[in-house]
């Protein structure tokens, strides 16, 4: 079986959700591990040759769901459709989950879109509206999750992987990774969301011209559009790079970065006072929150405060 395994005295843990085949739990002694933030955990699909989709938990709740397709530039075939949508879902349903990163192995793609090898033998609408469905709903689900989702762009991100790329909150990649919306030159719009999304993050006329031309962009150019927000350092891989964003991002209160994104994602669709009546309500929940107690203690305390500690931590 590819992918990370546990290592030292770290345990692995089953996660019993419907949709995920092939799990594996390389250690049954983990009935006295009942807080799985409390303990190295590791989640590996271990059906890689029938889906080329690896996820597994860490320690402090980081989730990585990596493509594991190098052969096909990791395109996603219907296998590993249904397998990346079962992991979102996974991370939905698992409250210790507390940061997700998503990337593709090796370092020539991100994600490919779909993959035309397999896709190309089903002409009928079904299995257009199917992929529709299935990716368009994952990544629907994908945007509304309560944690930081952070894309770490190992390589290429053509059609709908730049879909991909606009589900996710926070995006970073390597200097050699290229970036095209194609999907006007297979005869599509996009079909996992990815239009509105790219919109909304970068703007009308640029999103225009990107999904009309199909343009090849490089990471630097998408890194001023404001597709990426980060570049990984010379030498270091996109992975490294977002894992070391998300420990600075699991050092934060856990309910503020939810309540956070809640707020940003209620204000690109509301209006400004809908988005101020939401913020007032968030706001007020917080305040008496043990982590904003904990910040206040810390400031009198003169010491860097120590959050999420009701979570276990």
């Amino acid at each position: 079986m590819m992918g990370i395994r546990p290592s030292g005295n770290s345990r692995s843990l089953r996660l019993p959700v419907h949709g995920l085949r092939g799990w594996h739990d390389g250690n049954s002694a983990v009935g006295d591990c009942n807080r799985f933030t409390r303990c190295a955990i590791f989640v590996t699909l271990c059906a890689m040759n029938d889906d080329g989709i690896e996820f597994h938990v860490e320690e402090k709740g980081l989730a990585i769901l990596r493509v594991n397709r190098p052969g096909a530039r990791n395109a996603l075939n219907w296998a590993a459709q249904e397998a990346f949508a079962a992991a979102v879902m996974t991370v939905s349903q698992a409250a210790a989950i507390r940061a997700l990163i998503i990337t593709g192995a090796g370092d020539k793609a991100f994600v490919s879109g779909g993959d035309l090898k397999e896709l190309r033998a089903h002409p009928e609408p079904e299995a257009g509206a199917r992929l529709n469905r299935v990716m368009g709903t994952a990544l629907a689900q994908l945007t509304e999750l309560p944690i930081p989702v952070i894309a770490a762009v190992n390589g290429d991100a053509f059609g709908g992987g730049c879909e991909i790329l606009t589900a996710c909150d926070l995006r970073l990649a390597a200097a050699h990774a290229r970036f095209s919306f194609a999907q006007v030159k297979v005869g599509l719009t996009s079909g996992w969301g990815g239009t509105g999304r790219l919109v909304r993050l970068i703007g009308q006329s640029r999103a225009m011209e990107l999904l009309l031309t199909a343009r090849l962009i490089d990471a630097a150019e998408a890194h001023r559009l404001g597709l990426i927000h980060r570049l990984a350092p010379a030498g270091e891989d996109a992975l490294q790079t977002a894992r070391a964003w998300a420990a600075e991002l699991l050092t934060l209160p856990q309910q503020a970065l939810a309540f956070t994104k809640e707020l940003v994602q209620t204000a690109s669709h509301a209006t400004l006072v809908e988005t101020y009546w939401q913020e007032t309500k968030l706001f007020t929940k917080l305040w008496a929150s043990p982590d904003h107690l904990e910040a206040l203690t810390a400031f009198r305390e003169k010491r860097p405060p120590i959050f999420n500690q009701q979570s276990g931590d």
